[in-house]
């Protein structure tokens, strides 16, 4: 019997089955049909009488067949996806002077031995199944924009033949204008409104002007008869991103030029995901992943995320800031704060480069949820007033509660275009963005495999455009997922510390500094973090030999470039990350009943209702706004795999805890550490939430306090 390439049985192979069946009952009718059988429940019966019942019996038969194979066909059509999915690794180089990492481990020194664990294991993959892609429309739009980089034009296209596909069946005319979308708002709403100019009509493809960056597409359909145009129906939104080139940063170029002859500075393009770990790219995105290994792209596989969420892992590099010292100095609570830090793009436009900075899905924006954002726009190109208007008038599609469509095509797309054409734009010029994106991977496991395909294609652009020739890339999340089935997991534990990174280097860059090559390959096996990020965007910054000796991150004074050799026996503490986010530890498991267990899980709850207690109070009041929790249950114990030796010596035990709470069913995992000598437990680092508490917590906007409050209710809701 034929199978298809996928081993896959087709319906076609049944059919010489189906007629050899057939003719052999045919030929045996002549002599079968008078012969008497009992059948039971009917008598004695001649077959001739029992043709029906045959036929019919013989039709159930064959539908049972055929029901049987579509069954498998279904079965093996749903294991296609896995077939495709192990990603070839590249082997440790052992040519590499130092230590070698044996299997097993991403990183291994006395100080640090951190696990490498399938991404494909049996536990995880039953959490997970491939997405396939959806287009946004079924439709094609209207309009788009046809761009000339070289020439630095635009045009607004009119597609006139797709006219038809919007007008409904009284409708023949169609009226369609454009608007500007500029940054609007003042004080505490800066960052959170926009302008819409007066709408330009247009009937045809027309040439726009140099100064705009972003246009909102209206058109309205109406029947030639009517005489009032005010009963036009809108039929048509869209909205396009455009990046035209700075005029006041060509002088800016020109006056450096003038001033560094001879030096060739790296431009650096940021592209960052949110929440997806390096396991779950291998996982999900098995194409990119591919992709990056094959082309030479470096790896950091212990690279170790600092803090819980996005903020604090992105001012770690941006800023070189942890949280504490973050909200101290750039508090994004209070209007105009966040101007005043120091980040990183900043120095890049001091040293003369031009600066882009985009993020999709507005209302969570990095600087923006619970924040006040930024007060005047944080760099050369601003994406941000186009996503608060294209939400509010484009069609949405939400997936997994966020926002995926955004009119004709994903919302990832808007960024990673705006990215390609700034990159593009500004390709024979030092450039630095940061184009970061929410919307296909922020909530769920598998929600990233949908775009793996589209990824790997951004990322081929970048190499068709010249862009990387030219320009270092950073390919990068800030954390895995954190909340989820899979957090208690031990996979889910490493995943949500471990997020992904992969550098490019152009060609030249390589050539002129080996020695970068040398440590990048060193560093791969090496404990590595956000901090370190921060002092290689600042490396850079050296080499381009515009600006002096940059000072140290300021949370991380012993943190260094990744274009250094890390140091091989590096532990957490001396890379500034907690114990509670350090993956260098291996816990074991231990009984839930242990009184130490019990214990340390009472203190931890005690910790969280004293801070909810001090801190979520109702104005001028004494009430708390967040109820008291209480244990439901040890969902897991574990305590650190070390040495009677080390413990006695230290005095110090850690034990890594997860359980629920009443009345909010919060789950949560600590880190508590135990002091023997003293007897006194310490809670390490934040505390995660490993579900999510969607509006539990309506009633405060602290962000740390969110993830442990249950709101109390009185007569009137939510206090």
């Amino acid at each position: 019997m034929a199978r298809n390439h996928n081993n896959n049985f087709l319906a076609s192979d049944l059919e010489p089955l189906i007629d050899v069946h057939t003719s052999r009952i045919a030929k045996n009718n002549r002599w079968r049909i008078n012969r008497k059988v009992k059948i039971p429940g009917l008598g004695l019966k001649r077959r001739g009488d029992l043709k029906g019942y045959q036929e019919k019996c013989g039709r159930i038969r064959l539908l049972a067949i055929l029901g049987a194979f579509c069954f498998l066909l279904i079965y093996l059509s749903n294991l296609k996806p896995y077939q495709h999915m192990v990603v070839r690794i590249p082997e440790d180089d052992k040519s590499l002077p130092g230590p070698k990492v044996p299997p097993g481990y991403l990183v291994y020194s006395p100080q640090c031995k951190m696990l490498s664990l399938d991404p494909l294991s049996s536990d995880v993959m039953r959490l997970f199944s491939k997405e396939e892609f959806e287009p946004c429309s079924k439709k094609n739009p209207l309009t788009s924009i046809e761009q000339n980089f070289e020439k630095d034009t635009a045009k607004l296209i009119y597609h006139r033949g797709l006219k038809s596909k919007y007008l409904s069946s009284d409708q023949n005319q169609i009226d369609c204008c454009f608007q500007e979308i500029t940054r609007g708002g003042s004080n505490t709403t800066a960052d959170d409104k926009y302008n819409l100019s007066k709408c330009v009509y247009f009937d045809q493809s027309i040439e726009l002007a140099p100064s705009i960056e972003f246009i909102l597409i209206q058109c309205k359909g109406y029947h030639s008869k009517d005489k009032d145009k005010k009963k036009a129906k809108t039929i048509y939104y869209n909205a396009h991103a455009i990046v035209r080139r700075k005029l006041q940063m060509q002088k800016i170029f020109d006056n450096f030029n003038t001033l560094y002859p001879n030096e060739r500075p790296l431009s650096v393009l940021m592209l960052g995901i949110d929440s997806v770990s390096r396991l779950n790219l291998i996982r999900a995105m098995p194409n990119t992943a591919q992709h990056l290994y094959d082309t030479g792209w470096f790896e950091l596989k212990g690279y170790n995320k600092i803090d819980d969420n996005t903020f604090p892992n992105l001012m770690a590099i941006l800023v070189g800031f942890n949280q504490t010292y973050a909200y101290d100095q750039c508090n994004p609570k209070a209007v105009g704060t966040l101007d005043k830090c120091p980040f990183v793009w900043k120095s890049f436009e001091n040293a003369g480069y031009v600066t882009g900075y985009a993020e999709d899905e507005a209302k969570i924006g990095t600087f923006n949820y619970h924040k006040y954002g930024f007060l005047s726009q944080p760099s050369t190109h601003y994406f941000r007033p186009f996503a608060l208007a294209a939400e509010k008038y484009l069609k949405i599609k939400y997936k997994s509660s966020l926002k995926f469509c955004l009119g004709f095509q994903n919302y990832a797309d808007f960024i990673y275009q705006y990215a390609l054409d700034f990159a593009t734009a500004y390709k024979n010029d030092p450039f630095f963005g940061l184009f970061w994106t929410n919307t296909f991977s922020h909530n769920e496991l598998s929600d990233p495999s949908s775009m793996d395909e589209k990824i790997k294609l951004y990322i081929e652009e970048l190499d068709n455009r010249g862009i990387l020739k030219t320009s270092a890339v950073i390919f990068f999340s800030d954390h895995g997922l954190r909340f989820g089935p899979v957090r208690q997991l031990l996979t889910g534990w490493l995943e949500e510390r471990l997020p992904f990174i992969f550098i490019w280097l152009p060609q030249w860059f390589k050539d002129k500094y080996p020695d970068i090559v040398q440590n990048l390959k060193i560093n791969r096996n090496r404990l590595s973090n956000p901090y370190d990020l921060h002092m290689t965007l600042k490396h850079i910054l050296e080499l381009s030999g515009r600006v002096d000796p940059q000072p140290p991150a300021l949370s991380c004074t012993e943190c260094q470039s990744i274009f250094k050799e890390l140091p091989w026996n590096r532990s957490c503490s001396e890379a500034q990350i907690e114990q509670h986010w350090c993956t260098c530890t291996a816990y074991s498991s231990i009984d839930k009943k242990d009184n130490l267990v019990k214990q340390a899980v009472k203190y931890v709850i005690n910790y969280i209702n004293i801070e909810l207690e001090k801190n979520a109070r109702m104005p001028n009041s004494t009430k708390p706004l967040c109820a008291k929790l209480k244990l439901k249950s040890i969902i897991s114990s574990k305590k650190s795999s070390q040495s009677e030796e080390v413990e006695t010596k230290d005095f110090l035990v850690s034990y890594l805890l997860i359980f629920d709470v009443s009345p909010s069913n919060a789950k949560f995992e600590s880190t508590v550490t135990y002091n023997i000598k003293k007897d006194k437990f310490e809670v390490t680092g934040s505390i995660s939430r490993l579900n999510e508490y969607s509006t539990q917590s309506a009633c405060v906007n602290t962000d740390y306090l969110k993830k442990y409050c249950y709101c109390s209710k009185n007569k009137k809701g939510w206090i």
